[in-house]
């Protein structure tokens, strides 16, 4: 926090990146799911609080696309340029080189989607930043002399590293984490400020073919919006919990810790709670409600009485009166 109030264009992000995450909410859905989620998320890139539940909610994300998958056609690759003085002219010049390489005529033939993820790393002796990506793909088997000789032409040979292997259970930990080591940036408020300017409003997960299905446009601030268990969107919002009553599970999803006894009193006490009626969350979609059908038959009833009744009155020639205790 003390290096990030000492930057010169981001120092107001260090209130929000202090109070991040001190304050949480407890939520309930209809099946008896019991999380929470923090009411105040800084969103700030270098926010370990917000990098932590960044990461692992979309690995989550990512795990669950690539059920059914065969897993014989996944491969993860590591793409990287030489260092530059300049980040933002890195993160430039790499993407350019990315797009030349998927654009490719040999990459398109084996290589039926992915998802790629920036990453970047700060040599603090010699000041200057290293972006690289990580990628993601389903496709054929890519040889690495091939995939090599492909990076290099695409980076206009200055390509250095190439690395591919096989998917197995940690890769899309390794896909999805930290943008940078915040570790590397402690103390130096410049380059601190360099990195912030450069990754703002930027993307940082992309996804192309067959991964376009997979949603990574919240990927700053992630949302789920539903039950991260049974995705029921009827949820209730009980009392605020404290920091060390919550935990986070290999998921990203943050698990409740509380005396029964007070969830009984949060129950009796919120008034949004009743009986079969349930809060929508804020990012959930709106859905038509589903109805219960013996509401729906005493409603269609009610209809048809009050329709006969005024047909009644206007076969006497008479209109009904309101305050009647036949309209």
């Amino acid at each position: 926090m003390e290096t990030l109030a000492q930057t010169k264009h981001h120092r107001r992000k260090a209130a929000a990146c202090q109070d991040c995450h001190r304050v949480f909410r407890h939520w309930r859905c209809r099946n008896n799911h019991d999380w929470a989620e923090a009411e105040n998320s800084c969103s700030v890139r270098v926010c370990p609080h917000c990098c932590c539940r960044r990461s692992r909610v979309l690995a989550a994300r990512i795990d669950k696309f690539l059920v059914g998958r065969e897993q014989t056609a996944l491969r993860y690759v590591v793409l990287s340029e030489r260092s530059q003085v300049n980040i933002a002219k890195g993160m430039q010049l790499l993407w350019e080189s990315w797009s030349r390489l998927r654009r490719s005529v040999r990459w398109k033939r084996k290589v039926k989607g992915c998802i790629v993820a920036l990453e970047v790393t700060f040599n603090a002796h010699d000041y200057t930043w290293h972006p690289h990506l990580n990628v993601l793909f389903e496709g054929e088997y890519f040889p690495q002399e091939e995939l090599t000789q492909l990076w290099i032409e695409a980076t206009q040979h200055r390509g250095e590293i190439v690395w591919i292997s096989a998917v197995n259970p940690g890769t899309t930990r390794e896909l999805i984490k930290y943008v940078t080591k915040i570790s590397d940036l402690i103390g130096n408020a410049d380059a601190l400020d360099r990195l912030l300017t450069a990754v703002h409003k930027k993307r940082f997960v992309r996804t192309y073919g067959s991964f376009y299905g997979l949603s990574v446009a919240d990927e700053e601030n992630p949302v789920q919006g539903h039950c991260p268990d049974c995705e029921s969107t009827e949820l209730i919002a009980l009392g605020r919990v404290k920091p060390q009553q919550v935990a986070i599970d290999f998921n990203g999803v943050l698990r409740v810790e509380r005396p029964p006894g007070d969830i009984r009193k949060d129950f009796l006490e919120s008034e949004s709670f009743r009986p079969g009626l349930f809060l929508r969350h804020k990012y959930a979609h709106r859905e038509p409600p589903q109805r219960d059908r013996v509401q729906l038959r005493r409603e269609y009833d009610a209809r048809r009485e009050r329709a006969d009744k005024q047909a009644l009155w206007a076969s006497w020639g008479a209109a009904p009166d309101s305050s009647s205790e036949w309209a």
